[in-house]
């Protein structure tokens, strides 16, 4: 009874795990990096060179209403957001479908930076949870294959829970490939379990309304004769500072990290860094008199349990050293999606009657595992290639990250399904080795004085492609090593 309930839950992780296995390599891999994706954006802006954030002046936020103004009467929705640690600059934000652009101030003058348009980090953080195929039908994409992690993991921990200390502590990584691939993948998934499990956990969770809906409200009667809604005030004639610091003290021991308007308000919500609690607690005022209105805060526990898994699956309010602890984690994350799609091809690669589906699959591991490591770093370098003058410059970019994710996609088919694979390995392992190599290169060759202003920030983006290049040509090598 237990070899037989462990041969069906070895079928159900096995199948089940790399359908969603292939997604979820995709989903870890872009979440790590978004980690970082405020950073990435400023690397991705060298024009924009402040190195601390300091509080907006009123001159700097009654530059701010002017834009806002400016972009009402084009018919954009935009809002403020304010300076802070990872972000020093004055924004004046849009959504243009995939991500918020516009334009930076400086905090302390008010002056537009002539900063380039850019996808910035929000292209990784955008395909964490939507893979870019919108809000909702991404969304409901991400939340199965995050409730099918769940069930592998359980699962897993079921299979090899008889052997599972042996195992981890033996650590055979120079046995036989196949051994040593299980072991690997069984270490990774052992330490990161507690990882793993939150981020599937409160990543559901958190999105949960777009999979089981709430019951529909009735919508109000529709009125004949109902009146046009009013157009937003003016409000470069209602200074800001004012209400700024009225907000700050109606929002006690939480930070002002946004302005948004409306017709009839101006609402100042807390920052998303202010606590590991993710609220959306806002002071108003009435329009066009500034006139403070009640503050709205959640407090019920229901809400306060939400904004904490809110706040630990999104962990804006981390300091530098638990958004590295994220990263690592969640590259060893990818690291045990990534070997166990390994481990599905390679235990069943001798199969009788699955030679073209597991040459397929074979195509589509080169797809994930090294593609789009060479997509991210080609969009990274397309920034600096990308004339920064370009109209819709952010979509260029965007293009170039799928277009070299395509390329390497049809590359990797093409290869696999020829039965040559191993050659699809070693031309898009050398690719990604080669884009990271030249990444700081390119970059200094390009933005010298950004380098010089912010060298911390420009080494930490660099050395990451590096790093991903060191990786990928030492597998190059030790593919080459032990053959195909």
């Amino acid at each position: 009874m237990r070899e037989t309930l462990r041969t069906r839950l070895g079928w159900l992780h096995g199948w089940l795990g790399y359908g969603a296995g292939l997604v979820l390599a995709c989903i870890f891999a872009t979440g790590s990096v978004a980690m970082f994706n405020m950073e990435i954006t400023r690397w991705m802006q060298p024009e924009v060179q402040l190195a601390t954030p300091v509080p907006p002046t009123a001159l700097a936020l009654d530059a701010a209403a002017h834009l806002i103004a400016a972009e009402q009467a084009r018919g954009v929705s935009a809002f403020i957001a304010l300076p802070s640690a990872r972000s020093p600059t004055l924004d004046v934000l849009h959504y243009n479908g995939h991500e918020f652009v516009g334009a930076r101030l400086d905090p302390a003058t008010g002056a537009v930076i002539p900063a380039r348009i850019t996808a910035g980090g929000g292209l990784f953080y955008n395909f964490h949870h939507t893979l870019f195929l919108g809000a909702r039908v991404g969304t409901v994409i991400v939340n199965i294959v995050g409730m099918v992690l769940l069930v592998a993991i359980v699962s897993g921990v079921v299979i090899h829970i008889h052997a599972l200390v042996p195992d981890i502590i033996l650590l055979r990584l120079s046995a036989a490939r196949l051994r040593a691939w299980l072991d690997a993948h069984l270490l990774a998934g052992v330490l990161f379990l507690p990882f793993m499990v939150m981020m599937a956990y409160t990543g559901v969770l958190v999105k949960a309304d777009m999979i089981v809906p709430a019951a529909p409200r009735p919508a109000p009667p529709v009125q004949a004769n109902a009146p046009l809604p009013a157009p937003v005030p003016d409000m470069t004639r209602l200074p800001l500072a004012p209400l700024l610091a009225r907000a700050r003290a109606s929002l006690p021991g939480q930070e002002p990290g946004f302005i948004l308007f409306a017709p009839q308000r101006v609402s100042i919500f807390a920052g998303d860094a202010s606590s590991a609690f993710l609220t959306r607690d806002h002071a108003d005022f009435s329009l066009p008199e500034g006139h403070p209105l009640p503050v709205s805060t959640t407090a019920s526990p229901i809400a306060r349990t939400m904004q904490l898994m809110h706040g630990l699956h999104y962990a804006r309010f981390a300091p530098p050293g638990l958004r590295w602890l994220y990263f690592i984690s969640g590259l060893c994350g990818t690291a045990v999606m990534a070997s166990g799609l390994v481990l599905f091809v390679m235990k069943r690669r001798r199969h009788a009657g699955h030679r073209g589906a597991h040459r397929l699959a074979d195509g589509l591991n080169v797809t994930v595992m090294a593609g789009l490591p060479a997509a991210m770093l080609g969009f990274l370098e397309g920034n600096r290639l990308v004339p920064a003058t370009l109209t819709g410059r952010e979509d260029w970019e965007t293009g170039i990250f799928f277009t070299v994710w395509a390329l390497c996609a049809v590359h990797a088919l093409f290869q696999a399904l020829r039965g040559q694979a191993h050659r699809a390995w070693r031309a898009q392992l050398g690719l990604v080795g080669l884009l990271g190599a030249s990444l700081p290169v390119l970059d200094l060759l390009c933005c010298p004085a950004a380098f010089r202003a912010l060298p911390g920030l420009h080494m930490a983006v660099d050395g990451m492609g590096v790093a991903a290049a060191t990786v990928a040509l030492y597998a190059r090598y030790r593919l080459g090593q032990q053959g195909a």
